[in-house]
């Protein structure tokens, strides 16, 4: 089954501050510093599992790019097929690790406080092939706590 808390951490320390939605490398995004929420709901061979935590982003997070979550996905994920949209960005996620598999998705950036990503496709493992299907929302509920 995919590492579910190593998804959800690049969900969250890829994200962050800046102004410029999509004017910088392909498959990037910026968003408000602050405290973020962060939910994930996955489906693996139809078996859901999921995830929320909440997390601190510093403003030298300045971006969160598709090809740093699929770095931290290890297995070898590459992101490819990267087109922008209105909104965001749709791309093809191949893994060819550990987990072998193929996925199309989208990043969906609704406002410089709220992004989701979504994706589906299939994973192998140990021979047998499953559906995946991988949807997070992350959304800043407010200023970080000083320490």
């Amino acid at each position: 089954m995919f590492n579910r808390s190593l998804i959800a951490f690049c969900l969250v320390v890829g994200l962050s501050a800046g102004t410029e939605a999509y004017a910088n490398d392909a498959g990037t995004m910026e968003v408000n510093p602050g405290l973020w929420n962060w939910t994930h709901q996955t489906k693996l061979a139809n078996q859901p599992f999921g995830e929320s935590n909440t997390e601190c982003l510093s403003e030298d997070k300045a971006s969160f790019s598709l090809q740093d979550f699929a770095d931290a996905l290890g297995n070898s994920c590459r992101i490819s097929n990267v087109a922008p949209q209105a909104d965001g960005y749709v791309f093809s996620l191949n893994c060819t690790g550990f987990y072998t598999g193929q996925a199309q998705g989208s990043m969906t950036k609704f406002s410089d406080d709220e992004i989701r990503v979504s994706a589906r496709g299939n994973v192998t493992l140990a021979g047998v092939t499953a559906p995946f299907e991988f949807d997070a929302k992350a959304n800043r509920v407010g200023a970080c706590q000083a320490q």
